[in-house]
């Protein structure tokens, strides 16, 4: 059995100096700054070792922040801002995984099966609406980001009373964004198999999965207000949202009209 470097630095009375801030070290990580004790020279063996737990860590925290978001949204994220995170994804890199995933499947599946006979490249609504739909596909990453900032600023102003702070909210709304990208996924194949007649209805209906999705997480995450309190503030905050994500689609476009 091998001994742990405490168990060694003890019998030994061997003082065992971190090698990144200098520092003393009882046991297997430095106090200090984190580091691990033992720093042995590296070899394929280290390398193989790593790649393997960060592949696991990613597919076992991954799936399990999935599982959690899909039954009980509100109530996880909650539990994350209390302290319960050593097995969760993080939120910003959560996003950015699945942000990245359905970028690549919409641009294949769903903006592939729009009819682009219906867009007139001449016509400066259409002709814009598409460039901005061509744009949004290719760089939904920063699309999202966009949509979870707006959303933070207002869920913040409007449920400010539940003393939830800026930083929280952003977290709170990160994951939200995450669940809605996951339901969007999972509708995919519904929307290719019908093709183009639900294709150019899917911004509408996936509007409609965000408000429900956000109904349910804050009505879950603001457990200590009242449900219907909850659901319509939740209301006024998807359309405060949304107005605000049509103002800065319609300055989007003025600005694609200028080139």
């Amino acid at each position: 059995m091998v001994k742990t470097i405490k168990e060694t630095a003890h019998k030994t009375n061997v003082t065992i100096t971190c090698k990144n801030c200098g520092h003393q070290v009882w046991g297997n990580f430095c106090s200090n700054c984190g580091q691990r004790a033992n720093t042995h020279k590296l070899n394929m063996h280290f390398i193989l070792h790593d790649l393997q737990h960060g592949l696991i860590h990613f597919d076992k925290g991954g799936l399990y922040t999935t599982k959690l978001l899909l039954t009980r949204p509100g109530h996880t994220i909650r539990e994350f801002l209390e302290g319960k995170r050593v097995r969760h994804f993080q939120p910003l890199s959560f996003v950015i995984v699945l942000a990245t995933f359905y970028g690549l499947l919409y641009h294949y599946l769903i903006f592939s099966h729009i009819d682009v006979t219906l867009i007139d490249p001449q016509d400066d609504i259409t002709g814009a609406s598409g460039k901005i739909i061509t744009w949004m596909t290719e760089h939904f990453a920063f699309d999202g980001l966009v949509l979870i900032i707006t959303s933070t600023l207002v869920s913040y102003v409007i449920f400010k009373k539940r003393k939830y702070n800026l930083a929280e909210h952003l977290v709170l709304n990160t994951y939200l964004m995450g669940l809605f990208l996951i339901v969007s996924i999972l509708v995919f194949p519904i929307v290719y198999i019908f093709g183009n007649a639900l294709t150019l209805q899917y911004g509408i209906v996936q509007q409609g999965f965000l408000l429900v999705l956000m109904c349910w997480c804050y009505a879950q995450f603001f457990d200590k207000t009242s449900k219907g309190k909850v659901i319509g503030l939740t209301v006024i905050a998807f359309l405060v949202i949304s107005l605000v994500n049509i103002a800065i689609g319609y300055f989007a476009g003025w600005i694609v009209r200028q080139f």
